[in-house]
């Protein structure tokens, strides 16, 4: 005897398949998809009648993400194990990202020149000392007068 089942109970096919589903299965496999570094600056947004739609936040990723595009389609096809997506939208959403704080740096501090008379001064000590050839002693008397000023 065969069980009825009630009309608000879906077969677990239906439930896996259905557009939604699709899509959630798309966002939680999107680094797959895309790529680690491409899923911070590709999201997907909506499945609607085997069109996936993507966020993009600029013109130049745009311009890679279309020529990917047929790629795209296939992993994400691939991935839902049937031909759900056919074409790519791609929007140019910017409030859509993170936007990254630049870090301002420390500028290096300022050092006071080195003079002829001081590099020729401690080029000859160092050649004296260590037996440098005198390239060496003059370039090794820089550096060592470059950290003295600098502290």
């Amino acid at each position: 005897m065969k069980q009825q089942r009630s009309s608000s109970v879906k077969p677990l096919k239906t439930l896996v398949f259905d557009s939604q589903n699709k899509f959630m299965i798309i966002l939680m496999n999107w680094p797959n998809i895309v790529g680690k570094g491409n899923s911070k600056i590709m999201m997907p947004l909506e499945l609607k009648q085997k069109t996936l739609e993507i966020a993009l936040p600029n013109n130049m990723v745009l311009s890679i993400a279309s020529k990917f595009a047929s790629l795209i389609i296939k992993k994400t096809n691939l991935c839902l194990q049937n031909e759900s997506v056919s074409k790519l939208k791609f929007e140019i959403k910017p409030e859509f990202f993170k936007k990254i704080k630049k870090v301002k740096t420390e500028t290096a501090q300022k050092v006071q020149a080195i003079s002829e008379e001081e590099i020729a001064q401690k080029k000859q000590e160092l050649i004296d000392k260590f037996g440098l050839n005198e390239k060496t002693a003059e370039r090794a008397a820089e550096i060592e007068l470059l950290n003295m000023k600098r502290g």
